[in-house]
């Protein structure tokens, strides 16, 4: 008697907001299934001038690439030219960096305006577990669907 396995596709989609990088891991079987995992985590730094914890933030993103063995990952581009509460800090784009550092998968970055024009029209079949997982879960499922 045979088994069948299913293929299952991974993605992570990583939104960075401040100090903290929300990630967000979506799988997709062979019917096309598409579901969250738990794994979906946020990781944040506390003092980005000191170094012990920036390696640990390197070292944590890295142990959950690895960890999920994801097909893609991608970031959701900060606009460097917004201004105010939407002007993205000088430390996310310190993380970015060293999720970027990331050389066992190629990491893609994905601008929102991307997003909104791919989900005008086609519809999300799931929605986030959590509300604050909106816009990594988007780029996730943008990519999954994408593949």
């Amino acid at each position: 008697m045979k088994t069948l396995i299913k293929t299952l596709t991974k993605t992570i989609g990583i939104q960075i907001k401040s100090k903290e990088v929300i990630l967000v891991v979506l799988s997709k079987d062979k019917d096309g299934n598409v579901s969250q995992l738990s794994t979906s985590t946020k990781f944040n730094i506390d003092d980005h001038m000191q170094q012990e914890q920036v390696k640990q933030f390197r070292d944590q993103i890295n142990s959950f690439f690895d960890s999920v063995k994801a097909d893609k990952i991608g970031i959701l581009v900060r606009n460097p030219n917004a201004k105010g509460q939407m002007a993205p800090s000088p430390i996310s784009f310190k993380l970015e960096g060293i999720v970027q550092l990331y050389d066992k998968n190629e990491i893609e970055l994905i601008w929102k305006t991307t997003l909104n024009a791919y989900f005008k029209k086609n519809e999300k079949k799931i929605v986030p577990e959590k509300i604050y997982q909106a816009e990594a879960f988007e780029l996730a499922y943008y990519l999954i669907e994408n593949k």
